[in-house]
């Protein structure tokens, strides 16, 4: 017997609010009762629709979650160019802002996917009252390990999505917010590989693991690097209870 599940309790708002000399776009999913937001930030040349699946399994279970373009993504809805690598934190940090505002939130989570996850962990270390960070399909020294021509063609080809910092000052930026994941600590930290990644292999997502400080949790989801948010939701959600952080009832 198959059985369906009532998501008419989730609610879907635009949000938009100006950052880095741009405004940034996208939608906060919700229902009544949350008091936990997760800020999902997303991958390099994508845009909030990477995340979206992530997002809605979230506020479904009782959680609200904040999903936004980064500047000078054009798959996404966000205007004007991404300036500088600077410029993901500054994004991920006013998107914490216009979180915390919402109605009912007490707790502020970040998570993100691949250039998402190292802006994640950046905005954390930036931010004390971010109180979790989920980190998925990312690793640190990312700047020093491109040297595969094939990587590197494959970032240099989707630099057309991309309007503003090249990939180098963006890898650069990304290797900056990896190298301080120590720091997140003493919150909790959770890092997801995902088990067919060729971009980022578990391997280079355990590194990051092992550089990371108490508390911390490691995870391999069955996912190749693009899948790996949506593939991530029950790791997540399993998570942010585990952690003690509260959800609203449907």
């Amino acid at each position: 017997m198959v059985r369906l599940r009532d998501l008419s309790h989730v609610r879907i708002d635009r949000v938009e609010y100006p950052s880095a000399g741009g405004t940034v776009r996208g939608l906060y999913y919700s229902m009544e009762g949350v008091q936990t937001c997760v800020v999902l930030c997303h991958g390099y040349s994508s845009s909030k629709h990477n995340v979206d699946p992530l997002a809605f399994h979230l506020a479904a279970d009782g959680y609200a979650a904040l999903a936004f373009d980064f500047l000078g993504h054009k798959l996404g809805a966000s205007t004007g160019p991404l300036r500088e690598g600077a410029d993901l934190v500054t994004n991920a940090l006013d998107a914490c802002a216009v979180a915390r505002r919402r109605e009912g939130i007490e707790h502020l989570v970040i998570g993100g996917h691949s250039m998402g996850a190292a802006t994640a962990i950046g905005a954390a270390v930036a931010n004390a009252d971010i109180e979790g960070v989920i980190a998925m399909a990312t690793s640190t020294g990312r700047s020093r390990q491109l040297t595969d021509d094939t990587m590197l063609s494959g970032l240099r080809n989707r630099t057309a999505y991309v309007e503003g910092a090249d990939p180098d000052s963006i890898t650069t930026a990304m290797d900056r917010y990896t190298d301080r994941v120590g720091d997140v600590a003493p919150r909790p930290i959770l890092i997801i590989a995902a088990q067919r990644d060729a971009l980022v292999p578990p391997s280079a997502v355990k590194r990051l693991f092992d550089d990371a400080r108490e508390p911390k949790t490691f995870d391999i989801v069955d996912a190749n690097h693009t899948d790996c948010a949506e593939r991530s939701r029950f790791v997540v959600s399993r998570w942010l209870r585990a952690r003690g952080f509260p959800s609203a009832q449907p």
